[in-house]
């Protein structure tokens, strides 16, 4: 038994039980600690895949940038065509349009009158 003033000291046997649950203690802080570096482990391999999927969707997205590039440019061609085209069809039309006009009135005086059915 302990004595005041400091005589023997505390029992073998309490000291031996104070061990056991200091070292139950660290056993304990020892496990937490490695769940802890674990789940810092796996949150970073977690990190390591979200950055390598971004990698690859910026990647796609520039591909296809630069394929809606390419096809606005081949659009722009098409309607840079279109409007020729239109433009030289309008200019036909009008070349018709006066052809047959002087084809009217060069032959008006030659050609015969119009048929008018007989009236009943």
């Amino acid at each position: 038994e302990d004595t005041v003033g400091g005589g023997g000291g505390a029992s073998p046997r309490r000291t031996a039980a104070e061990y056991d649950a200091r070292l139950a203690d660290l056993e304990r802080e020892r496990e937490c600690i490695e769940r802890e570096k674990a789940q810092v482990e796996r949150y970073k391999q977690l990190l390591l895949k979200q950055r390598d999927i971004m990698i690859a969707l910026t990647q796609r997205l520039n591909e296809r940038d630069e394929q809606i590039m390419a096809l606005q440019d081949e659009l722009d061609a098409y309607d840079k065509n279109q409007a020729a085209l239109e433009n030289k069809l309008d200019e036909k039309t009008a070349q018709c349009i006066r052809l047959q006009r002087l084809e009217l009135d060069g032959g008006a005086a030659a050609a015969p009158a119009p048929y008018a059915p007989p009236h009943a």
